[in-house]
């Protein structure tokens, strides 16, 4: 064998394990893909992105809350949760059910890193429903059909009863309630002077590892039939919990009204019942598009309760 043949066989050689290397490199970072099925199941379920803080708190109330009738619909769905409006620190969670919405709850940070739960409610129309929204734009005149792909809706929470829409139609803005979508006597300037988005006015007892221990809920009634705020009827003393419950416990009517606005636009609801936690918070049940339960301390602080 001339040396030319004998330095083309050994170069041939090199060549063959260089090849066989390559391959085991290869083989050992196969593609997840490549991988069998049980293996994939592994690797995806280790490479999965942990729940949030956020998404663990809302887990925990779901659970206390859905041993609840009235919530039991929320057990095993996604809960979505996007910001709730510029500078508030606070959340809108959604649930949905084979693709229609059936409750939402409202969340609050909280400056030593936790989260208080606020508002929350079942029903098909969540607060800032965008169904409602877009079906009132279009009853009431302000946007066609046609239109509605191209409007602009920013949300904005201060408390239950200052929660709105600020909706842009080309040139036109308008401000319509988060929950009936109906039109507000609003604009920018005016809710700006009446307040502060980056400062909630009323944080609910936290409801951090509590339990649900009573609930109540009655049928709605028609709260304008009669209007004890016009007649000078002296308000109900719902500061009294123990009142309030049995009022609630025995079926009686109870309104509650308010004007977040000043003299510009009143509310007037319907208080159907209570949910009590076992650290001693109470939220009211009112019938507005569907059930909300809103802390009662900001009900007290924000208006009037009549029988």
């Amino acid at each position: 064998m001339s040396d030319r043949q004998r330095t083309i066989r050994i170069r041939a050689s090199k060549l063959i394990v260089a090849a066989a290397m390559l391959v085991a490199l290869l083989q050992a970072f196969t593609p997840v893909r490549a991988v069998s099925a049980a293996n994939a199941a592994i690797v995806a379920k280790a490479t999965e992105a942990a729940p949030s803080k956020l998404e663990r708190q809302v887990t925990e109330w779901v659970a206390a809350l859905s041993k609840q009738k009235p919530f039991k619909a929320w057990q095993g769905t996604d809960p979505q949760i996007e910001a709730l409006g510029p500078g508030t620190h606070s959340w809108l969670v959604l649930f949905s059910k084979e693709g229609k919405d059936i409750g939402y709850m409202v969340v609050h940070a909280v400056t030593d890193g936790t989260f208080q739960l606020g508002e929350y409610g079942t029903g098909p129309f969540s607060l800032f429903s965008k169904t409602i929204l877009r079906r009132s734009l279009v009853d009431s005149g302000l946007a066609t059909a046609e239109q509605l792909p191209g409007i602009v809706a920013v949300k904005h929470y201060v408390h239950p009863f200052a929660a709105a829409w600020e909706v842009t139609i080309g040139d036109e803005t308008y401000w319509l309630d988060a929950k009936t979508a109906e039109e507000l006597p609003l604009d920018g300037k005016t809710w700006r002077l009446l307040f502060s988005e980056d400062k909630p006015s009323y944080r609910a007892p936290t409801t951090t590892g509590a339990k649900v221990s009573a609930l109540k809920l009655n049928d709605s009634f028609d709260v304008y039939e009669k209007l004890p705020w016009l007649t000078g009827e002296t308000p109900f003393n719902a500061k009294d919990a123990a009142l309030l419950r049995k009022r609630l416990e025995g079926g009686k009517h109870l309104r509650y009204v308010t004007e977040p606005f000043g003299d510009a636009m009143l509310y007037a609801v319907p208080i159907i019942g209570y949910q009590r936690w076992s650290n001693g918070r109470m939220d009211l049940a009112i019938d507005m598009e569907g059930n909300r339960f809103i802390p009662i301390g900001a009900m007290l602080d924000q208006g009037f309760f009549y029988r």
